[in-house]
């Protein structure tokens, strides 16, 4: 051991250094609750404080290195000009390599000390070393670095560090690197969400441009390429969800892959959602499919990344990296106004802090958001969609209208024209606040997300959709639920969304604060006691787990559990059973492999009875393991028999309500929709999704289709769900329950239209390409849902990374900007796009980004 390992273990063990690291936390603690009793450190206390955090600074050691990034940044706010802590403060952050600190410390606090001989000779070889490639300004921290160099000499990683280290970061920097690879290849960067399909799209497109011309590289959002023609052959760098890659390994034509990325790799992992069944059959469709590529995975607060390596047979000593070294703080607070307390946690040891005024001056969770988040970027994190609409409305309730920037004033007009005039959002903006949540139109992500990051607006509300990745960096984060929906926060998810605090080299900490109140009363707080987070993938651990109930499955017999327990075991029967089919092949699946580990060839040989007498061609089964694969047989020899009889089974080519509910009805008795799908078993509602797919595939607006929705309520004197079983007649100038449409409208697209209806139409769609041939089958109705129209050329766009709705704004232009070539896009004329729409517009502010 070398001696300033000794060194620094024995410091962290010392007890008078714990003493101090406690009096410096509780100086940013009680600044951190705008109390005006701030403690200080005696002039003993302070230098040594400094003496320990340069001595731990020199450890290589996570832990050693975070106690003195810490001890530096919670003595910051009131120490921020004293001499020697400028330049020890300024020393200590350069020996950790964190250089957005050290920019914070020169912007912030005017802080131009000058180093040690030494160690700015150190600091600067670093800048040289640790510059990050293709960028001007950008130097990785020492974590990054270390991170960097490792990725760049494997051809499979896995790894994962706190949310702040720059996770996405890190992503980005490592495709500018195989951009240049030679010979060149395909990249598929796998994500949890169409929201995070977006931001990757925007952020890879701004800082890859160069590159992309350079290398010959297109970005591309969805699995069609087939629209887009060149007159050179491309390289292509995917953003796909796992539902997109699925559908993507399932058509021979489209380009080989080289290389995966899976971001969120902790999704894998999440036993309560059979999408992360869904990620592990879209990776492992593609190993099966292109052989050995190269496999990447990254995931926040994970302590043993390897094991996603693992589940796919490719785990080696030294291919995976875990740190907990972050480049800010959080602060945790746990805000009691039942007991009127406060406690603070930091290194897992709670201490109550004198805390009344807190709670003399503000009554209510809207008053101390109010108060603690005056002059500061605010997150507040909401439990579901419906509560974060409803928090912010109430919250905007207690603020006067503020002094509006041109931007703001601008989007208050863009979302009344894209929306709707009485939509809450509008409203919200007035008083610098708004909401986010995942199925939020595309637009208006991005619009809130520009305005919070430039701080036009001050206050977000917003759901679990900070748990997929979207990029909000914040100061502070109120977690007013301890739920994710109706399930408790799980620890990965409550650490993944804690460590949004703290934006890198805007400042050097983030806080936390944890409401206890009427409406969320925490019964246990052991999550708030940072542990390890050890995770199982969620196909091993229900193979480990309920090898019995998948038994009963095979044998069609019930098993208990909730309905999505359930869900996942028959996803992870059918696997099973498809995977049995190339059981004689040199492949074998990993859950195969599992099994035949466990002795369980019992039921392998029942998963592949199951099966053996199925006419479906096997490609068809496995691109759509999530749909009961009986079903999926019956189906195909419904429509064989059918042709058969010379009776026309496919899709009609002209596409209006009628044509829309008739082949809806029929689907709703093939793939037996009454016992199939909840959100679909219920024949009487299929006349209005007929009515919805009509319009959405038909290039109807967004607006327009939220005006036919009122009428219609209006109308028919239909009733709105104003929350759990209570139905109202709807009112049409009732504000409350036009936003109440709105939102369900907005639902209704994004899950029964690509979603559900989607899965469907893509399986009949392949069907019938077994059956008819690609060229004999017309239209496949599951990329017009997805895509929201007909029209080849818009859809070309959507594949750019464009919404729906600028797709369609840019298609109508005259003259049109477009070359198009035999009926395929060829090129767009950027300068001529932005020319002819309007600068005020969302659609202006989205082609700039994305063309």
């Amino acid at each position: 051991m070398k001696f300033i390992d000794r060194l620094v273990d024995d410091i962290i063990r010392d007890d008078y250094f714990k003493n101090i690291y406690k009096k410096c936390f509780l100086v940013s603690s009680y600044f951190n609750i705008k109390s005006s009793e701030v403690p200080e450190l005696t002039h003993k206390e302070f230098n040594d404080a400094l003496r320990f955090a340069d001595l731990l600074s020199n450890s290589e050691k996570s832990e050693a290195r975070n106690f003195a990034y810490r001890i530096i940044t919670f003595i910051n706010p009131v120490y921020e000009e004293h001499p020697i802590y400028k330049t020890v403060s300024k020393a200590v952050y350069s020996k950790l390599g964190n250089f957005p600190a050290i920019i914070y410390l020169e912007k912030e606090n005017a802080n131009y000390a000058n180093l040690p001989f030494i160690r700015m000779i150190e600091m600067e070889a670093k800048k040289i070393i640790q510059k990050v490639p293709d960028s001007e300004n950008f130097i990785f921290t020492d974590s990054q670095y270390e991170l960097f160099s490792r990725l760049s000499n494997t051809t499979e990683y896995s790894f994962s560090g706190p949310t702040s280290m720059g996770k996405s970061f890190m992503i980005k920097a490592f495709i500018k690197k195989i951009m240049k690879n030679s010979p060149p290849e395909n990249l598929v960067l796998v994500v949890p969400t169409r929201a995070l399909i977006n931001q990757f799209t925007i952020d890879l497109k701004e800082e890859l441009s160069e590159l992309t011309e350079l290398y010959n590289y297109r970005i591309i959002t969805n699995s069609n390429v087939t629209d887009l023609i060149s007159d050179t052959p491309h390289n292509y760098i995917f953003i796909l969800t796992p539902e997109r890659f699925i559908s993507y390994l399932s058509q021979d034509n489209n380009p080989s892959i080289g290389f995966v990325f899976v971001d969120e790799a902790h999704k894998l992992a999440n036993q309560k959602d059979s999408r992360s069944v869904t990620t592990y059959t879209s990776i492992e469709k593609a190993i099966n499919k292109y052989g050995n590529i190269k496999l990447y995975f990254a995931s926040p607060n994970v302590s043993n990344p390897e094991v996603f390596l693992e589940l796919f047979n490719r785990q080696s000593l030294d291919n995976f990296y875990s740190t907990n070294e972050s480049p800010v703080s959080q602060n945790l607070f746990f805000i009691d106004f039942i007991d009127k307390q406060v406690e603070v946690i930091t290194e897992n040891e709670v201490t109550k802090i004198d805390s009344q005024f807190l709670f003399e001056s503000n009554s209510s969770v809207v008053e101390l958001i109010i108060f603690l988040g005056e002059g500061k970027n605010n997150l507040v994190y909401c439990n579901s969609k419906n509560r974060t609409i409803e928090k912010s409305y109430e919250f905007i309730q207690e603020l006067e209208e503020t002094e509006l920037s041109s931007d703001v004033k601008m989007a208050i007009k863009q979302v009344k024209e894209y929306i709707h005039p009485e939509y809450y959002l509008a409203e919200l903006l007035k008083h610098r606040t708004a909401y986010h949540y995942g199925k939020l139109p595309q637009l208006l992500r991005n619009l809130i997300e520009d305005l919070y990051r430039k701080e036009e607006i001050k206050n977000v509300f917003c759901t679990s959709t900070l748990l997929e990745g979207v990029n909000m960096p914040t100061q502070n984060i109120f977690i007013l639920d301890n739920r994710n929906g109706l399930r408790k926060l799980s620890p990965i998810d409550f650490w993944n969304l804690s460590g949004r605090a703290g934006r890198l080299s805007r400042e050097l900490s983030g806080n936390i604060y944890c409401l206890n109140y009427s409406q969320c009363e925490w019964e246990n707080k052991e999550i708030l006691q940072k542990k390890e987070i050890n995770l199982t993938p969620t196909v091993i651990d229900k193979v480990d787990r309920n090898l019995r109930k998948i038994e009963k499955i095979l044998k069609e017999q019930d098993v208990s559990g909730t309905e999505e327990e359930k869900n996942i075991l028959k996803y992870i029967a059918n696997i099973i059973s498809v995977d049995t089919l190339e059981i004689d092949s040199n492949y074998k699946s990993p859950i195969i492999d599992k099994l035949i580990s466990k002795n369980k060839e019992t039921i392998i040989e029942l998963a592949q009875s199951k099966v053996r007498d199925y006419v479906i061609p096997k490609s068809i089964l496995s691109s759509n393991q999530s749909i009961n694969l009986k079903v999926q047989d019956e189906v195909y020899r419904w429509a064989i028999k059918n042709k058969r009889d010379n009776s026309n089974v496919r899709l009609p080519r002209n596409i209006n309500y009628e044509s829309c509910l008739t082949v809806i009805n029929s689907f709703f008795k093939l793939y037996k929709w009454e016992t199939a799908e909840k959100k679909l078993n219920n024949p009487n509602s299929l006349k209005y999704y007929a009515f919805l797919m009509n319009q959405w595939i038909n290039n109807i607006g967004l607006s327009q289709m939220i005006k036919q929705s009122l009428d219609y309520y209006k109308n028919t004197n239909s009733k709105v769900n104003i929350g759990g079983n209570d139905f109202v007649p709807f009112e049409y100038g009732n504000k409350r329950h036009i936003n109440i449409v709105i939102e369900n409208l907005i639902e209704d697209i994004d899950y029964i239209l690509r979603f559900l209806l989607e899965k469907y139409f893509n399986h009949y769609h392949q069907i019938l390409v077994s059956i008819y041939g690609e060229e004999d089958v017309g239209e496949n109705w599951a990329s017009l849902l997805e895509y929201g129209t007909q029209n080849r050329i818009v859809i070309a766009l959507q594949n750019l990374g464009l919404s729906r709705n600028t797709a369609l704004k840019i298609y109508k232009i005259k003259p049109s900007p477009l070359i198009i070539e035999e009926g395929k896009l060829k090129e767009v004329n950027k300068n001529s796009v932005l020319d002819k729409l309007n600068k005020d517009s969302l659609e202006y502010r989205e082609a700039l980004r994305m063309l």
